[in-house]
């Protein structure tokens, strides 16, 4: 999201602010979603005319993201479903329904599901890992929820660097991927 808002904001990635970043990220999110201009300037306050001008630029700088989400449309056409990279499949009956406002539901979520799914395998199968060691360890540490894309733990102050450190390992590694997983972690007395 920090790279897509240097891009939109034409400046260097270490100036983006958390604001121009949450407007990436509604970008980003948004445009795989199907959301048209009108949606992308209702949601950042912006014109209609400067949100079509963000999509635009995204698609001419991104142009694998419009190839995937018009290849992953056609193959849901022509199967029925779509699958997660582990291989979890979501049937879409209603992907080449008549009904235009059923049929574009379904193909928003044929481009959506396996990213979703992916991230939702990730994390699932980083939490196994994550509770196989848990299992073993001697730290003072727990597992205590799972939100997205993360993992909340409490940890006893003396064994917190060396959580951190097997945690990290543990969720990089989740998933083989072409891209590497990189996992931030951030510690304090709360999840705040």
């Amino acid at each position: 999201h920090q790279a897509t808002a240097a891009e939109i904001f034409n400046m260097p990635l270490e100036e983006v602010t958390s604001e121009q970043r949450r407007s990436a990220k509604a970008v980003n999110f948004g445009l795989i979603y199907g959301m048209s201009a009108f949606g992308l300037a209702k949601q950042l306050n912006i014109s209609r005319g400067l949100a079509q001008e963000y999509i635009n630029l995204y698609f001419s700088r991104y142009p694998g993201v419009a190839d995937y989400m018009e290849n992953t449309k056609q193959n849901a056409k022509q199967n029925g479903y779509v699958e997660t990279l582990m291989g979890r499949r979501l049937y879409l009956p209603d992907i080449n329904a008549k009904n235009g406002q059923l049929r574009q539901y379904a193909e928003r979520t044929a481009i959506n599901a396996p990213m979703q799914g992916t991230a939702a395998d990730i994390i699932k199968t980083a939490m196994v890992k994550m509770q196989a060691w848990l299992n073993e360890t001697k730290l003072d540490i727990k597992m205590l929820m799972q939100v997205h894309d993360e993992l909340v733990f409490e940890v006893a102050e003396q064994d917190i660097e060396s959580a951190k450190a097997e945690i990290k390992t543990i969720m990089e590694s989740a998933l083989a991927l072409d891209v590497p997983l990189i996992v931030e972690i951030g510690q304090g007395k709360n999840w705040d």
